[in-house]
């Protein structure tokens, strides 16, 4: 079966409304407090964005890459 790609489920989407009111309050805290929340939302993000794509699939190119040629002007 194909990975379905970006499509966001309910789960992610709870945690996206859940990292957005957390920066909301954490920022109400303090602007150090809201920085640190911004950097943790960050990476969680990435790792879903990464998990979406499938950087870290073990997949088997087809056929080996070609060098590429530079020729000099």
């Amino acid at each position: 079966m194909k990975n379905p790609g970006l499509q966001i489920s309910l789960t992610m989407m709870l945690l996206l409304v859940a990292c957005a009111a957390g920066n909301i309050w954490l920022f109400r805290q303090g602007v150090l407090w809201g920085i640190l929340g911004l950097n943790v939302t960050k990476h969680v993000l990435t790792a879903y964005l990464c998990q979406a794509l499938g950087v870290n699939a073990s997949r088997q190119p087809s056929q080996p890459a070609e060098p590429v040629r530079i020729s000099n002007p």
